[in-house]
């Protein structure tokens, strides 16, 4: 029983998660955290793709720097070559969404891979199971889980983790633009390139550090250590100055996003003559949205009650709650007074209030 009430509370947090309109990369920590416990499986990992296919970013919650800055240094080259037994294999849309490594002769292929060899074997991951996330009938991230040796993942792990697929789908369907972002840490954050956006000049600590953090594929960002490259980003800020447009672009990254503004800076170089650089700023910035379900989860409110302080939290309008949940009026007031009491207002638009307007700060 206390099992079974553990899984149900794991996929409820996961279902107000994927509900709340952030996406999948701002919650990528948290949901492998379910994945994970609601499996029983040692480690959690998630890869994701951009638009177009490409890998663009990834977590593992036990991996060293060192080892996710060799996957990021050597992805193209170890783990993504087409013909072999890669990253870019468990994404193709071949085989059960949840479960394909289970399949006959899958597990040998895994321990012949680079993946294996170079990746899983220094972890000590001998198992995996993976969960294969599709949208627009592509597939948009692919999360893996990993056991060690003597704990081989079977069919009845993949029908655990069923609920997982079909709820962080649902995350990107609900994905939204009008969410509220809040930045995190300094706001001095910045490096500097020349005015093509391909070398780099200059680069401080802290940028250094939301970089490094950030963990993005293809992008000449390492995890450890500084960046001595501009970022693969630096050139589009660039070609965007270049056509006079406003030069920003928000980069989904592990819990959040990183936003980066670039601007055209001026210094006298030698002889006197003047030298146009690019200025770029760094931003890491967490969804409201997410912080919202977090403090929501910890209070004693049954999922629809969380479910309707959220979309109160967010904005929505108490008039078309009822349409919303398929509540009736009598019971939609029922919930209102626990949810009230529970969270410490007294209306509506309190509620609000407690989770937004503080959030935002």
């Amino acid at each position: 029983m206390r099992n079974a009430l553990y899984s149900r509370r794991l996929l409820e947090r996961l279902r107000l998660l994927c509900g709340c309109g952030a996406g999948l990369e701002a919650i990528a920590a948290l949901a492998c955290a379910v994945a994970r416990d609601l499996v029983g499986a040692d480690c959690g990992s998630i890869f994701w793709l951009d638009p177009s296919g490409a890998p663009a970013g990834f977590f593992h919650d036990s991996a060293s720097a060192e080892l996710k800055d060799f996957f990021v240094a050597y992805f193209d080259e170890l783990f993504s070559a087409p013909g072999e037994f890669n990253m870019v294999t468990f994404t193709q849309l071949d085989g059960p969404p949840v479960g394909r490594m289970l399949g006959e002769g899958m597990h040998e292929k895994f321990l012949g891979s680079n993946v294996y060899k170079y990746l899983a074997a220094p972890l000590g991951h001998q198992h995996c199971l993976d969960i294969r996330i599709e949208h627009d009938g592509s597939c948009a991230a692919l999360v893996v889980l990993w056991n060690k040796e003597g704990r081989p993942f079977a069919q009845r792990h993949a029908a655990t983790a069923q609920p997982v697929r079909e709820l962080l789908e649902q995350a990107l369907r609900a994905q939204r633009r009008d969410i509220a972002w809040r930045p995190q840490g300094s706001r001095t954050s910045h490096f500097i390139t020349d005015n093509s956006g391909a070398d780099l000049l200059a680069i401080n600590a802290e940028a250094e550090d939301l970089l490094n953090r950030c963990q993005l594929l293809r992008q000449n960002v390492p995890i450890t250590g500084r960046p001595r490259e501009a970022p693969a980003f630096s050139r589009h800020l660039a070609a965007m100055l270049a056509q006079g447009a406003p030069a920003q672009l928000e980069l989904p990254a592990v819990d959040g996003r990183l936003v980066v503004r670039a601007s055209p800076s001026r210094r006298v170089g030698a002889g006197g003559r003047e030298e146009i650089e690019m200025f770029v700023s760094v931003d890491l910035e967490a969804s409201v949205n997410v912080m919202a379900v977090d403090r929501l989860s910890a209070l004693p409110l049954t999922l629809m009650q969380k479910q309707i302080a959220l979309f109160a939290a967010q904005g929505g309008q108490r008039l078309e709650c009822e349409a919303q949940f398929g509540v009736s009026p009598e019971a939609l007031k029922k919930h209102l007074r626990i949810i009230y009491r529970a969270t410490g207002t007294a209306n509506w638009n309190g509620l609000r209030e407690r989770f937004w307007t503080e959030l935002l700060g």
